[in-house]
């Protein structure tokens, strides 16, 4: 049976070239027993300079995802192409425009680049000088007026505002019933508060060192028997949980 790996990109899977490099040419020997997903905040277009600027740099061919999680979780492509079963479930009460007109009221919220944006995210940078508790506030003006979503804050400064039925751990749980995979031959891998889903369904989970704080935290105080808190920095973080999970190696 085949094994689900799904990474983070941005300090995960990507981060230190040599790591990088170290863990595909591993994956490459038995790509053939493992569905690979790369979920991230970025845009679909920002994924594909990613993957041309990491070839241009080291020369090296990026692995080629089945699947990819863009968006925070708002998003799915399969081969290029959007995922519409995921965009319809995450429809349901999602009213971007009135978000977005409820956001305009508060200027500590600052718009991060159109690029950035997509039907179903709303995404912004805190202002330096604010506490992230205003994003108690925004919640709740949005609950009030009846849309369902959920608001994502990472990084000290990053705020994604998605439908209350989307985020990267629940389009991963998507996938992995999608593909028939179970949990014990899941295994997710992040760095940063906006992974911290990934790691809420019963999978197996690796964390890797150079991990933020707010997700070291998370898993000081809620991480299971299933979480692997890494003792190497991003690829290398996975190399270690792919041996300390015994996944894609061969049955006798």
């Amino acid at each position: 049976m085949k094994f689900l790996l799904i990474s983070d990109l941005d300090n995960t899977w990507i981060g230190d070239d040599s790591a990088t490099i170290a863990l595909q040419e591993k994956l490459f020997l038995y790509r053939d027993r493992f569905y690979l997903v790369y979920a991230t905040g970025r845009s679909f277009p920002s994924v594909v300079h990613l993957m041309r600027d990491f070839w241009l740099s080291t020369g090296e061919t990026f692995l080629k995802p089945d699947y990819l999680i863009t968006g925070v979780g708002s998003e799915i492509y399969h081969q290029g192409i959007l995922d519409y079963d995921w965009a319809k479930n995450i429809s349901q009460g999602w009213d971007r425009n009135r978000v977005v007109q409820l956001t305009q009221k508060f200027p500590q919220l600052l718009p991060q680049s159109e690029t950035e944006q997509n039907p179903w995210k709303v995404s912004f940078c805190l202002h330096p000088n604010t506490k992230p508790a205003i994003l108690n506030t925004v919640h709740e003006n949005i609950l009030e007026m009846g849309i369902q979503a959920k608001i994502i804050f990472s990084s000290g400064k990053d705020i994604d505002i998605l439908p209350q039925a989307a985020d990267k751990g629940l389009a991963a749980m998507y996938l992995r019933e999608k593909l028939q995979i179970p949990l014990t031959q899941t295994l997710v891998c992040g760095d940063s508060g906006n992974d911290l889903s990934l790691y809420q369904h019963g999978t197996l989970g690796v964390i890797v060192n150079n991990a933020q704080n707010e997700l070291a935290q998370w898993y000081n105080q809620s991480g299971t028997k299933n979480h692997y808190f890494a003792k190497s920095s991003y690829a290398w973080g996975i190399l270690e949980a792919i041996d300390y999970f015994s996944l894609g190696q061969e049955k006798n």
